[in-house]
């Protein structure tokens, strides 16, 4: 067992909300909900995962997630739920993500049962602009990471010591966080850019320099524009570059879409709003 006291702040946290080593965490496959699945089976808990697949999901990152949870032997259930049937959703209010995850946890916590359930949120999140953590709180769902005081980096650095693969992973946010607010959210949208960016990320990891963040989002009712960390941009040749444009251009919806570096790829759409968010 390994000697950190961040992780013994985990413990105690998670044998407070779970005494008998048994819980459901909602997992979505990114860092936060991998690296808690993790660390409590880590520290002996039977851990149950859910998992939501649904419009505002990119097929690829449920199948990884689906992947990774057979890969570490743990039990999984897939919900398919479509968030796109609720009005605050599908017209991308600024509160969205409030309804959404008021709608996707109390379908998870019914599935839960018994178990308390479990998010991936961290601590870090408490200070930015999260709409659904007042969801959360309702529900009486439990945030682990947020009690044990674990940031984003905490996670990497746990997760990299107890032996959790691709630790450095980058943030995923939800796809509808590639929309305006307060437009009507098209599926075919949804689809279109879950398929590029998964293209995207295949060329990018075949040219073995580590992580390339981007988001693909629409800036207006007709155009899209291709938003790319500045610094990940730089590590690009010429040549790489002009490689990526050109996959990015055989998709229809995107071949006008202009490339923009970027020095803060997240919040985006919520600079108007003065708060930070994805």
């Amino acid at each position: 067992m390994i000697n950190d006291p961040r992780l013994s702040r985990l413990e105690k946290v998670l044998s407070g909300i779970a005494p008998n080593k048994r819980l459901a965490i909602a997992f979505s496959g990114g860092l936060d909900s991998r690296f808690l699945s993790f660390a409590a089976k880590y520290l002996g808990y039977t851990v149950k995962l859910l998992t939501v697949r649904g419009p505002h999901i990119s097929a690829e990152e449920t199948a990884e997630a689906v992947q990774w949870a057979q890969d570490n032997s743990f039990e999984m259930e897939l919900l398919d739920l479509n968030p796109l049937q609720m009005e605050a959703v599908v017209f991308n209010h600024t509160d969205r993500c409030y309804f959404c995850k008021k709608h996707l946890f109390l379908e998870l916590k019914r599935r839960a049962a018994d178990l308390p359930l479990c998010d991936g949120t961290n601590h870090s999140d408490l200070s930015h602009y999260r709409p659904g953590l007042k969801a959360l709180s309702e529900l009486k769902i439990h945030s682990p990471l947020a009690e044990a005081e674990f940031s984003k980096q905490d996670n990497r650095e746990v997760g990299a010591l107890i032996g959790l693969d691709h630790w450095d992973q980058a943030a995923r946010p939800c796809m509808l966080t590639r929309l305006p607010y307060n437009q009507k959210v098209l599926a075919s949208d949804l689809t279109a850019v879950g398929e590029a960016e998964t293209a995207m990320n295949r060329f990018f990891a075949g040219l073995n320099k580590g992580e390339i963040r981007f988001r693909l989002r629409k800036v207006s009712p007709k155009a899209f524009e291709m938003h790319i960390q500045r610094e990940d941009f730089d590590r690009l040749s010429e040549q790489e570059r002009a490689e990526a444009a050109h996959l990015l251009a055989s998709f229809p919806l995107f071949a006008a879409a202009k490339w923009q570096p970027m020095e803060k790829l997240s919040g985006y759409f919520d600079q108007h709003l003065g708060k930070q968010a994805h």
